[in-house]
């Protein structure tokens, strides 16, 4: 059956639609981890990079997982790629003929006249920058959530039963090939980088029956053709801008050129997303002050204060989240903060009405401060500095995260050990200015190099947690005992407990005695360690256990 004949079979009139046993000729779909709401907290989804059987079972409950369907049948939200992509193939392909929903509705909708089924997916086989290294961390070995429910979604039954096409797209693509699960998984087709312009060819090739390549590598398109979504994305994601243009070498969205979103389309979006029943408006943007920049990176300050302005007065509008920002232009443009924070203020999740710990509203996001190393900077990302001198990198981070703290920001911050080529100096100088950092009010993400697919290091090794020194074990434990002081001291005797249990009875046994230190750091127990030996600091622990 061709194209067209599959078209003209299937007519079906928009909002009557239940679950048809023939299927669907294009469904789109996501496993269940990536497609969940989390309580209405993106940040919230990094929970499902651990591995599944440490998670207590409340925590992933029903209300995580329970689909969220429309009484048509379709999935109310669903990740924004796939809304891009759904809006394109409703345009070449006819709205009756596309359908995006939860995988546990696959049966409703996979069926004989099914000819392709469209996944997305950022972290398939848990080798992104969080799962990989606090996987390796933990060391206690079985598969993350998105990895069981990425391996669920593809083995589905309805799949297996109807064999239509699989294509497979997302930042995590690249994740199947290098696992080399493309064969075992039945994928027929991995999708690389922004789809826009090559997604309805491979469609089409699948509606006829037509082999599909292996994989496709997406170019960029440009910004005056990219179309607005027809349907809420999940958190009511829109996109404010792509790319970035700094040019550090481990990131690839640093290295495409930066583009803006006209305000119009962004509007467009945010309608798209109240009307499909979102209270929130996520803004998608590898740096917030990137939005209409100037000449080297300075920021647009009243295109920016416009933008949110606008999505806080949107009507339906409750709430506003933030992907990343940056801490250059706010250094060079102090004005930047005070003016944009009042409308982020009022529309944010974070209040103690939201979580009882929090004292008082806050706003957050995320910016990469990296490396405290002027060497390790200088080589892989000088441009994170600009417009000033990658010399002045810790007043800089320093002087721009005060800032925050004093605009009632709550900020999180990634900081990465194991760059290729790392001296024991590079580690010490971010220790150094870990330490300048003390009193900034923030929550840290220590994180282990790992080479992305699509950036400059792509070529290079990961780092492996046997060759870690004493300083970068020193560098994560002092991050997360900076997290412990500044989110919740309360728990703290908790976390003393809980980590040097830990140790006695699971950890010296996997990382062996070079992690007692940076234990007993994270444990508040830093004076015990500076008064014994480990080995002598070991003993009496064990001694004390027993």
């Amino acid at each position: 059956m061709n194209l067209t004949s599959v078209i003209k079979s299937k007519s079906i009139a928009e909002g009557g639609i239940k679950g048809e046993p023939d299927g669907f000729p294009i469904v789109l779909t996501a496993s269940k981890s990536e497609i969940s709401a989390f309580s209405g907290d993106p940040f919230g989804a990094f929970i499902a990079t651990f591995p599944k059987k440490i998670i207590p079972r409340h925590i992933l409950n029903e209300n995580w997982f329970l689909p969220d369907n429309e009484p048509n049948g379709r999935a109310r939200f669903m990740p924004y790629g796939l809304r891009k992509v759904e809006s394109i193939l409703m345009d070449e392909f006819g709205a009756d003929n596309v359908i995006a929903v939860h995988p546990d509705s696959l049966d409703r909708f996979v069926g004989p006249k099914t000819k392709v089924v469209g996944i997305s997916s950022m972290d398939p086989m848990g080798s992104a920058y969080v799962s990989f290294t606090y996987n390796s961390l933990l060391a206690i070995g079985g598969a993350s959530v998105d990895e069981l429910e990425f391996y669920n979604l593809v083995n589905h039954p309805a799949l297996r039963r109807h064999h239509p096409a699989i294509v497979v797209g997302g930042a995590g693509a690249w994740q199947v090939r290098d696992a080399r699960k493309i064969e075992e998984f039945n994928v027929d087709c991995l999708v690389h980088g922004l789809a826009e312009q090559h997604v309805a060819e491979v469609f089409r090739k699948a509606m006829n029956g037509e082999k599909l390549p292996r994989e496709v590598y997406a170019k960029a398109v440009p910004v005056d053709s990219i179309r607005p979504i027809k349907r809420a994305s999940s958190y009511g994601v829109v996109e404010i801008t792509r790319g970035c243009g700094r040019g550090c070498h481990f990131c690839s969205p640093t290295n495409r050129s930066r583009h803006s979103l006209p305000l119009d389309l962004i509007m467009k979006e945010v309608e798209v997303n109240v009307k499909g029943g979102s209270d929130s408006i996520f803004t998608a943007t590898e740096d917030m002050f990137l939005y209409k920049c100037g000449p080297k990176f300075t920021p647009n300050r009243e295109a920016v204060v416009k933008l949110y302005k606008s999505i806080a007065a949107h009507p339906g509008v409750e709430f506003i989240h933030l992907s990343h920002i940056s801490l250059a232009p706010v250094v060079q443009d102090p004005k930047l903060l005070e003016e944009v924070t009042p409308y982020l203020l009022e529309k944010t999740r974070y209040t103690p009405a939201f979580r009882k710990g929090y004292k008082k509203p806050f706003v957050t996001a995320l910016f990469g401060i990296e490396s405290g190393s002027i060497r390790i900077m200088d080589k892989y990302m000088k441009g994170k500095a600009l417009p000033f001198k990658v010399e002045d990198w810790h007043d800089v981070v320093v002087r721009a995260a005060g800032m925050y703290n004093d605009n009632d920001w709550r900020p999180m911050g990634t900081i990465i050990t194991g760059w290729p080529g790392e001296t024991q100096d590079d580690t010490l100088e971010t220790l150094e200015l870990l330490d300048k950092m003390k009193d900034i009010d923030m929550f840290y993400v220590p994180l282990l190099f790992i080479p992305l697919e699509d950036s400059l290091m792509r070529n290079e090794r990961s780092i492996d947690l046997d060759y870690l020194n004493d300083e970068q074990w020193e560098f994560i434990s002092k991050c997360w005992r900076y997290n412990i002081k500044n989110w919740d001291k309360r728990w703290q005797p908790f976390y003393s407990f809980a980590a040097l249990f830990s140790y006695i009875f699971y950890f010296r046994w996997k990382h062996g005695r070079k992690v007692l230190k940076p234990i007993l750091s994270i444990a508040g127990l830093d004076s015990f360690v500076q008064r014994k030996s480990m080995k002598s600091c070991e003993e009496e622990l064990c001694q004390e256990a027993q």
